[in-house]
């Protein structure tokens, strides 16, 4: 029976095409045939829109913070945890794990969980430092890159007020003068090391090299004589230097901060010694790219406010930089292109 209705339709659709003149070719036909399929591309591109705005946090976030308390790396993540409790209307809490500059962090949580409530903090310095140095095989792949979200405000050579050295020219000449007898404190991995190797297989210092730790630790072994040189982001000791008691020889920015425009560059005196380290926040790898886009608007957003950017320009002595995914991947590929550059020198 429903081959025989079947048939019938059929013989009915060819009698209706010769009677108004049709070759059973028909204008409509490719339009009845592709319509469905528009709409269905429509219906797709509005799920996928619908799916990337879905995503809202309804828990507590977590932030892993590679570096300890007190340094600059963790300062602004907490200013950034304050500031994305506001946007997202949840709990943002920064635990510090601390180690290896950052490298004992990003390894324990590189492959957490991929919910969007687990993320890493931490600096490009360490993220790129640590694997052109060896001491982890992996690098900004390794994650989803969230947002890279300030400018530091410049690895400085720094060194006591009362020092004789007052140019970066001094301080290395004066290690030529006599080796090993100059103690520079460093923490291993990450840029400040990195640094060292440069001034010494470049700049041809020859210091006693004295791993502190992070810039927190390194600042209290400048101001304690622990060690004679060292380099500190200059928010870190801006205070110090602002009193009188500490002075910075040169920064090691590409270009000196927006708000500190005068500051000698350490590429004056040696042109490959250049290390712009940011601020980062990386998911676990897989974490969905809508996740991740979600998580990108919110620091976007949460870093549009006159309140950072007074802050960022207190503390940083910068004017915000914030990316968002795209950016934030390209800029990082760019940082670890300049740090594998530096792999000859280590």
């Amino acid at each position: 029976m429903k081959k025989f209705f079947a048939l019938l339709l059929a013989v009915v659709m060819v009698l209706s095409l010769t009677a108004c003149g049709g070759s059973g070719k028909t204008e409509t036909a490719p339009a009845a045939e592709t319509a469905p399929a528009a709409e269905t591309a429509q219906a797709s591109g509005t799920a996928e829109t619908a799916e990337a705005e879905a995503w809202k946090p309804t828990k507590t976030i977590n932030i892993y913070m590679t570096h300890g308390a007190g340094g600059d790396t963790d300062y602004m993540g907490r200013k950034l945890a304050e500031a994305l409790e506001k946007v997202l209307g949840v709990s943002v809490v920064v635990t510090n794990v601390t180690g290896s500059n950052g490298a004992t962090c990003m390894q324990q949580y590189k492959d957490g969980d991929t919910d969007g409530y687990t993320l890493i903090a931490t600096n490009t310095a360490a993220l790129t430092g640590n694997e052109a140095t060896g001491m982890v095989d992996f690098g900004y792949t390794a994650f989803e890159p969230v947002a890279v979200y300030g400018m530091q405000s410049g690895e400085n050579i720094v060194v006591p007020a009362n020092s004789p050295y007052n140019t970066l020219d001094d301080l290395i000449e004066a290690s030529k003068a006599n080796p090993g007898t100059i103690r520079y404190g460093i923490s291993t991995g990450g840029g400040v090391y990195i640094q060292a190797c440069v001034l010494t297989n470049i700049g041809g210092a020859q210091f006693n090299i004295v791993d502190v730790g992070d810039g927190a630790a390194r600042l209290n072994a400048l101001l304690g004589d622990s060690v004679d040189a060292t380099s500190l982001p200059y928010s870190t000791a801006a205070q110090y230097i602002e009193a009188g008691q500490l002075k910075s020889l040169c920064t090691c920015l590409s270009k000196a901060p927006d708000l500190l425009p005068d500051q000698r560059a350490a590429s004056e005196t040696i042109p490959e010694l250049v290390i712009d380290t940011e601020y980062v926040v990386l998911a676990p790898k897989g974490t969905p790219a809508n996740i991740v886009k979600a998580l990108n608007d919110a620091i976007l957003e949460a870093t549009s406010t006159e309140e950072w950017k007074q802050m960022v320009n207190d503390y940083c002595l910068q004017n915000p930089f914030v990316l968002n995914v795209e950016d934030t991947i390209a800029n990082l590929k760019e940082q670890r292109d300049l740090f594998q550059s530096f792999v000859p020198f280590l």
